[in-house]
């Protein structure tokens, strides 16, 4: 049966997979997935300038090395800085005042990334189980459409509002298994990267001191 992913971003979820199956534990790569995921393959060649830099750099000189507009290079690095992935330190130019930003990326977040990520599709998951088990569900049959609700269908007389088709009650049974199924296999997911990662910082904790 495929998989099923309920409006989860399934590149990550896909790929991260993969990783776990495979028990590769490069951050670099669990990086890559994640950054494709937010931003593109344009995305990734951003990070992979700030990861080949001995450096911080400013992002005129990111957009300058990918011949990108400067606004869709501060857009990725932005959402980068958002998911904790890459922090900045910034300076006033003494000459004309403008603030100039130094950029550099922190693969050793990823992890704790992907986990906040997956922490939020679980949670999402979560809520679509609770509605599918708490909701008698009425469907017309047209891929086009919406199921209702048992009062949203008794309101529209049992007649669909966007085709006009009877609506019917829809048995979800199969719907809740997968769901189940799902949130079982995130729960084994997260525990397993939340190990890795706490592996990952006692072996740094242990290589600084």
């Amino acid at each position: 049966m495929p998989r099923i992913y309920f409006g989860a971003p399934p590149l990550l979820l896909e790929a991260v997979d993969n990783l776990l199956a495979s028990q590769k534990t490069c951050d670099e790569e669990l990086l890559e997935v994640l950054v494709k995921e937010i931003g593109g393959e344009s995305a990734y060649n951003i990070v992979r300038i700030l990861l080949n830099s001995d450096k911080e750099i400013t992002d005129e000189e990111i957009a300058n090395k990918l011949n990108m507009q400067l606004n869709a290079v501060r857009k990725v690095l932005y959402r980068l800085y958002e998911e904790r992935l890459a922090s900045y330190r910034r300076t006033r130019d003494t000459n004309t005042g403008w603030f100039i930003y130094y950029w550099k990326i922190r693969p050793d977040k990823v992890r704790e990334a992907v986990i906040r990520r997956k922490r939020e599709v679980y949670l999402r998951l979560s809520e679509r189980l609770k509605f599918e088990k708490e909701n008698m569900l009425f469907y017309c049959g047209n891929q086009n459409c919406q199921r209702l609700t048992f009062d949203e269908a008794m309101e529209a007389e049992f007649k669909c509002p966007n085709c006009g088709e009877e609506l019917k009650f829809q048995d979800n049974s199969e719907s809740i298994r997968v769901l189940e199924e799902k949130l079982q296999e995130l729960e084994a997911d997260l525990r397993e990267l939340e190990a890795r990662c706490e592996e990952s910082q006692l072996e740094r904790s242990v290589l600084r001191s």
